[in-house]
């Protein structure tokens, strides 16, 4: 694992490198546009591409791993992350009354933006808040439990 992890470190690191040779807009619009056509975009979109479905699958065989090793803490994870995902989508739901002029931005946005982004605000104060009520009422629930 310590070999896959410098390597893809280091071809990172040397993909990214091609991205820091890019051409400033002052060159002129065929430098960019010959800069987009290369292979040293195309290299460095192709290994985020590779690496973020390789973390995807880091990510499914952990669980895995830890369903088979560790079901019950494994599974109120996965629980928290499912509550998670419904108050976020009820929240996404219900939208938002704001918009890029009620919350004076300096450069407007999409409607879509706003409502995501208050939804993901609201989802992270539930969270929150359920944490609160949980750090506030364990002792209370352990003294009951008795």
């Amino acid at each position: 694992m310590t070999i896959i992890k410098y390597g893809l470190g280091g071809i990172g690191v040397v993909l990214s490198l091609l991205l820091f040779a890019a051409p400033n807009v002052q060159d002129g619009t065929e430098a960019v546009e010959a800069y987009r056509e290369g292979p040293q975009m195309s290299y460095a979109i192709w290994y985020t591409i590779i690496l973020m479905f390789a973390l995807l699958a880091i990510v499914v065989v952990f669980f895995l791993v830890q369903i088979i090793t560790d079901t019950k803490k494994t599974v109120i994870a996965i629980a928290g992350i499912m509550v998670s995902l419904v108050i976020y989508l009820i929240c996404l739901s219900a939208g938002t009354q704001d918009t890029t002029d009620t919350l004076l931005l300096k450069n407007p946005v999409s409607q879509g933006i706003v409502n995501t982004t208050t939804a993901g605000i609201w989802t992270i104060m539930v969270g929150m808040l359920i944490g609160a009520l949980v750090i506030i009422a364990g002792p209370f629930m352990g003294r009951f439990r008795k």
